[in-house]
């Protein structure tokens, strides 16, 4: 792979131009150059999907676009990254990027490579639901990859973490009657994702009552109003001081969990500083098919996030 390199008269200057095209044992990347160099790493997160038990999706490297035009930044993974995005829930991340090294300057959008085949199907990628894998489809996936239109800078000598929210719940459909030749039901993948640099970022968590619960029977999962099962109930995180409604979307919707004590309580890292509207969001479905959304308080609780720390929100 050649790479062009400015300033590099001296061993100096040569050094840190192999730096940046070689970053890191696993990767490959060209494009960019210059003597002012940061230090990338790069997460990927993710929040649940209703009814699936994996999403697994397989990146093959990931490009940045510098701001001002000019080429790309690639980085190739040695071998595709394949990664259950489903683990990924409370705080975890897997891995994309560690130490690499790019240019100073600004960014326009990242863009996370996979291997695509022209009919927009995922190689080695699929959601699985009830025990059985539909294949994921990426609309112009072949070409765009999956792409997040969010600038960012880095600095000379600067090593930042960046986590990347993949925000499945709002990322996947399946539409009736696509599927596949042999009649496998397809799910569409397109990009709902945010950029995160963790150092602006905080935590929302907190605890839920049963009392809450079953203040409203959509709470509930069938008959239940004991303790020790899982409610049919998300908290909704909103950007700003919102009025909770299903037309609104949330940024995130973190997962309400049971402990082993029988409490329940939730926990949303990789929040950008800011105010923020919560609420409990819990739906149910009539005879005839339609859904609906049951926000508890109705007005939400409003809740500010600053970088670093944890705000608590109960309900």
């Amino acid at each position: 792979m050649k790479c062009s390199y400015r300033d590099a008269s001296s061993w100096k200057w040569l050094r840190l131009a192999a730096v940046a095209c070689f970053a890191a044992p696993l990767l490959t990347a060209c494009g960019g150059g210059g003597a002012s160099s940061a230090t990338m790493n790069l997460g990927i997160t993710d929040g649940p999907v209703a009814s699936a038990s994996a999403v697994v999706v397989s990146f093959t490297g990931v490009e940045l676009q510098p701001s001002g035009g000019g080429n790309a930044i690639t980085f190739n993974f040695s071998s595709p990254k394949t990664i259950d995005l489903l683990q990924e829930q409370n705080g975890n991340e897997a891995s994309l990027l560690s130490g690499a090294s790019i240019p100073a300057g600004n960014y326009d959008w990242i863009r996370l490579l996979l291997n695509v085949s022209s009919s927009g199907t995922v190689a080695n990628s699929y959601i699985e639901i009830n025990g059985a894998q539909y294949p994921l489809v990426i609309p112009s996936g072949a070409q765009t990859g999956l792409k997040l239109v969010q600038g960012f800078t880095m600095t000379a000598n600067q090593v930042a973490d960046f986590t990347i929210d993949f925000m499945l719940q709002q990322s996947i459909t399946a539409p009736p009657g696509q599927t596949t030749g042999s009649g496998t039901q397809e799910y569409i993948l397109k990009p709902a994702l945010r950029l995160i640099n963790n150092v602006q970022a905080g935590t929302i968590s907190g605890t839920v009552a049963l009392s809450t619960l079953q203040s409203n029977s959509a709470c509930l999962v069938g008959s239940s109003t004991g303790s020790g099962a899982l409610p049919n109930a998300q908290v909704y995180i909103f950007s700003g001081t919102v009025t909770p409604s299903s037309t609104l979307a949330p940024v995130v919707e973190p997962q309400i969990t049971l402990s082993s004590t029988g409490s329940y309580s939730y926990d949303q890292p990789f929040l950008l500083a800011g105010s923020y509207t919560l609420a409990l969001a819990c739906t149910s479905t009539s005879s005839t098919g339609t859904t609906t959304v049951a926000f508890i308080p109705a007005a939400g609780q409003s809740a500010t996030v600053t970088a670093n720390q944890t705000t608590t929100v109960n309900f």
